[in-house]
């Protein structure tokens, strides 16, 4: 069979991706934390994957929210570590940020 790709390229709407990394006790890939973001319109809801194995794919360990017309959002960190610790962050759109657990928010470069 054939693989295919498809990609929906739109330049409309604000967006937000997240670079996790854990902390002691945590994984560094961040794999199995819960990441919840919150703007004044919706609430959305992803895990950092790791992959299911069928061919060697492997999950983008880079979350992506779109935010729609919202310009910021509160963010809140599940970490996948012993006492599932959380935390959360005022983040601005247009950005992809990195996460590392018990630090600020860095903007990626």
């Amino acid at each position: 069979g054939q693989v295919r790709l498809f990609e929906n390229v739109m330049d409309e709407g604000n967006w937000l991706q997240l670079d996790l990394r854990g902390g002691e006790g945590t994984n560094r890939s961040a794999i199995g934390a819960r990441v919840t973001v919150t703007t004044s319109e919706t609430t959305q809801t992803q895990e950092v994957g790791g992959g299911f194995g069928h061919y060697g794919c492997q999950n983008d360990l880079v979350l992506h929210f779109g935010l729609g017309g919202a310009c910021e959002a509160t963010v809140t960190v599940r970490w996948p570590d012993e006492s599932l610790t959380e935390e959360s962050f005022d983040l601005v759109s247009g950005y992809r940020f990195l996460l590392t657990q018990g630090q600020a928010a860095q903007v990626a470069e």
